[in-house]
């Protein structure tokens, strides 16, 4: 696992694997944002990376110059492992340990949502979720009316949705 672009590309991340988690891969992380910088100009962007695992959605947005990140997992293993990926090179960011239901509470432009595999917690968190463009990544198919686009990786569905 590797930072793809930005001031940092190439960088490896260190990873994290329980039952629960799954890395996102490289090629499904090089899509993702092949799909986003047609979206939005990172460079301007408050991001929300949530049930972040390793972090490297949102440390890939760090790496492409986005102004803030907030990291924010239940897990204090991941919470840890965030932060030696983080290491001492980005200050725009904060990092959590706790419920997403307090995280969302922020005003935040991107919202990446990649939960543990089969449970519910992300379809929560989408219909909290008031505003902003958001990636979410699962094991299954998915319906929701803000979705505008699926892609579909192996055993990975990635839906790009729009809440305003």
């Amino acid at each position: 696992m590797r930072i793809i672009a930005g001031s940092h590309r190439g960088k490896k991340l260190y990873e994290y694997h329980t039952p629960q988690t799954r890395p996102t891969t490289d090629r499904v992380k090089e899509n993702v944002f092949n799909v986003l910088v047609n979206y939005l100009d990172l460079t301007q962007v408050k991001v929300l990376d949530l049930f972040a695992g390793t972090g490297a959605y949102g440390i890939e947005c760090l790496s492409r110059g986005a102004l803030f990140v907030h990291f924010n997992d239940h897990d204090a293993a991941a919470v840890q492992v965030i932060k030696r990926n983080l290491g001492t090179t980005w200050h725009n960011c904060r990092v959590t340990l706790g419920d997403w239901t307090t995280a969302i509470k922020g005003d935040y432009d991107l919202i990446f949502i990649d939960p543990p595999y089969a449970s519910d917690l992300g379809t929560q968190a989408i219909n909290a979720l008031p505003r902003g463009l958001i990636v979410f990544e699962t094991d299954r198919e998915f319906k929701h009316p803000a979705i505008f686009l699926t892609k579909h990786y192996g055993r990975a569905w990635v839906y790009f949705l729009k809440k305003e």
